[in-house]
């Protein structure tokens, strides 16, 4: 395939490079048409507006790579968790008490007046404390570009204190409490802006509601992020692998549980994963176990999907495939 580009040899390179993102078979089939798409879109175009429409053309090329499309059932799932993912996020900040927020008040008081090593850390902390609330309200009332911006700055804001805490953290004990604590920042915010947005369409106030108190509950069965409230034994496993047999629905087209289980997966890894840890006594071997148990849940996943094929080529799709439509979206809404 070629094509002349607007904009030189640049333009051309940037196109090519973009394509090579695409599944050989959608280029193959369809990648001359991008590839026109491209040329009109950017001719007489700057820089700018030729770098930000490969970019869309790389996303979506990347989508088509993970299946998170409108029409796939990942991109369908993560549309039916994002309002629960954005309530998730509030109901953490929800717990009086917290020790997790307890150096909320004095980087408040600091301002900019903070020594210069603390300030990143400082104002990352506070626009933890603050960015999701008004996400979740955002998602309530259905601004969902205003959402996915809120997304990226939590997102940005966590990966801030990880890389405080990776240089300053005194011990690797202290820096892994510190990256859980900052997991369901960093996963929450990655998959709302993963989510397509033209399935995030209405306003969602009853499943930000319900994320709200599922964050709530699970932070305060959990006793914040309160090492005296370490769980041994079973119980973290346990509150690891339950929404992660949720999220398996997804293989049998059951959107909303399956949506749950992943909005409050990022919670109960927090906790748990660190709690594992800990018990098993270091990293290396908590690797393979977390390996062989995400390897069953994909065959687990695989399995149920080739049975519902199967079942659907004998007696026809039972009708629950269309939860992208406006249908499915008004009931997950």
């Amino acid at each position: 395939m070629s094509a002349v580009v607007p904009g030189g040899h640049r333009a051309g390179v940037a196109l090519r490079t973009v394509l090579a993102l695409y599944p050989a078979r959608y280029r193959r089939d369809r990648g001359a048409e991008l590839a026109e798409v491209f040329a009109d879109t950017t001719a007489g175009a700057g820089r700018l507006a030729t770098a930000r429409e490969a970019f869309d053309l790389a996303a979506y090329g990347l989508r088509l790579r993970t299946g998170l499309t409108s029409t796939a059932r990942g991109g369908r799932l993560l549309a039916a968790a994002a309002p629960l993912l954005a309530g998730t996020l509030f109901g953490l900040l929800a717990l009086p008490g917290d020790v997790r927020f307890w150096r909320v008040p004095a980087a408040a008081r600091a301002g900019f007046d903070a020594p210069w090593r603390q300030l990143p850390d400082n104002l990352a902390l506070l626009g933890l404390a603050v960015v999701p609330v008004l996400l979740a309200a955002a998602a309530a009332f259905g601004a969902w570009r205003a959402v996915r911006t809120l997304a990226a700055t939590v997102a940005l804001l966590a990966a801030v204190r990880l890389a405080v805490a990776a240089f300053t953290a005194p011990t690797t004990w202290v820096l892994l409490l510190d990256a859980t604590a900052l997991l369901p920042y960093l996963a929450a915010g990655a998959l709302l802006l993963a989510a397509p947005a033209d399935l995030l369409e209405r306003p969602s106030r009853l499943l930000v509601a319900a994320g709200a108190g599922a964050g709530l509950l699970v932070t305060r069965a959990q006793g914040g992020y309160d090492t005296w409230h370490l769980m041994d034994g079973w119980m973290p496993l346990l509150l690891l692998l339950a929404p992660l047999l949720l999220i398996l629905c997804a293989a049998r087209e059951r959107l909303l549980p399956a949506a749950i289980g992943l909005a409050v997966l990022p919670l109960t890894a927090w906790f748990s994963l660190f709690s594992l840890w800990e018990q098993v006594g270091g990293m290396w071997r908590l690797a393979p176990l977390a390996a062989a148990g995400a390897l069953g849940l994909l065959l687990t996943g695989q399995a149920l999907s080739a049975g519902r094929a199967a079942r659907e080529e004998r007696n026809g799709p039972d009708g629950l495939d269309g939860l992208d439509g406006p249908g499915g979206r008004a009931e997950l809404s």
